[in-house]
């Protein structure tokens, strides 16, 4: 009698694990620990299996899928310039009533600094800046035991630096800091028709609610427009756009016209504004904002931020995909792998990317 019930039980069980085994997540393999790396763990540290993020970094051997095979150089342009400073007074005084600022490209830079830096006098500014804790706080916040607790401190101070001295009597309207932007969209800059789109779209969600603001058919081609530039600041912004949730949007990819997934297809936007030449190493603010808050402070560039820390397997394999996809689309303009569907109801997991760090 006992028999006849245990044998039923021990099938369950099997068929279960088995289920388990072929319904569980992808899973990458785990890096190998080379006889170097625990030769170089102190005694009395964290055993093998429990390396600290530096140390998985240094010896994961296996290539990061995200990281481009031939990443173009940073090119030495007036908007890099700008990306790269420490302080914006000495760039804006070089452009203002010059040459070099009626270009469309030193337009788009005056008006990046003024949107920084000027005293708005007349309406409502656009910015997209989270609050920080002030720098006490923030320290005393930090375990003095925190292995990264230097490097986190340093990271901080270098996101929060003031970019702006010697702005205080530097005052406009937001009307004109708007013309501005139109005015180097309207010289041709991409980067600057991306971003008026996105300034356009902000303004509709602020003023006609979330759920009545879409994007138009319109908008969307100028962004493709855009992105033949192959300008990364222009695929940052445009892609960010374009990942977003909107009324009466669905983008679907590929053969089998799949429905994206937001963050990974966002992820893919930037990892591919990296491989055309937009700064992307461990000093840009993306990086030193993820290693002050987070600690996480070992990732060399945004690919292996992603891959070490802000991606599943997943989500990492989706974004290889959509990576390939989407370069494919702004090298030969042929979007016909990505369509934009009306008509469908709104998503029930709707996301909203805004101007961040770089």
């Amino acid at each position: 009698m006992k028999n006849r019930f245990t044998f039923p039980l021990v099938l369950a069980a099997i068929l279960a694990a088995g289920a388990w085994f072929a319904l569980r997540p992808p899973e990458l393999a785990p890096p190998a620990v080379t006889p170097d790396a625990v030769a170089a763990v102190p005694k009395g540290s964290a055993p093998p299996d429990k390396l600290s993020a530096s140390a998985v970094l240094s010896i994961d051997p296996r290539p990061n899928p995200l990281r481009p095979a031939r990443p173009m150089p940073v090119k030495a342009t007036l908007f890099n310039e700008y990306l790269g400073a420490k302080q914006y007074r000495a760039i804006y005084d070089r452009l203002r009533d010059s040459p070099e600022g009626q270009t469309a490209e030193g337009k788009l830079v005056l008006y990046e600094i003024l949107r920084n830096c000027a005293n708005i006098t007349e309406g409502k500014r656009y910015q997209w800046k989270p609050s920080q804790p002030k720098r006490e706080e923030f320290v005393q916040g930090i375990a003095a035991t925190d292995p990264q607790r230097d490097r986190r401190i340093a990271a901080y101070d270098d996101f929060t630096a003031n970019h702006c001295q010697g702005f205080e009597g530097v005052n406009m309207t937001q009307a004109e800091l708007d013309k501005m932007l139109a005015d180097a969209a309207g010289a041709g800059d991409p980067r600057a028709r991306a971003m008026s789109i996105e300034l356009e779209l902000a303004i509709a969600r602020r003023t006609q609610g979330r759920d009545n603001a879409t994007i138009t058919d319109a908008q969307i081609d100028a962004l493709k427009g855009a992105l033949a530039s192959k300008d990364p600041e222009a695929i940052r912004v445009a892609g960010r756009v374009l990942s977003n949730s909107w009324n009466d949007y669905a983008v679907r990819v590929g053969p089998d016209q799949s429905p994206i997934e937001p963050r990974a297809f966002m992820n893919a936007w930037l990892v591919l504004a990296c491989e055309y030449g937009q700064p992307c190493g461990s000093d840009t603010p993306r990086l030193q904002q993820a290693c002050a808050f987070q600690g996480h402070c070992d990732a060399q560039n945004f690919p292996d931020y992603l891959y070490y820390y802000g991606s599943s397997p997943h989500d990492s394999q989706l974004l290889v995909q959509y990576r390939a996809l989407l370069q494919n689309a702004i090298e030969t303009g042929d979007w016909s792998q990505m369509q934009v569907l009306r008509g469908l109801p709104p998503s029930t997991t709707r996301m909203t990317f805004v101007p961040g760090p770089r």
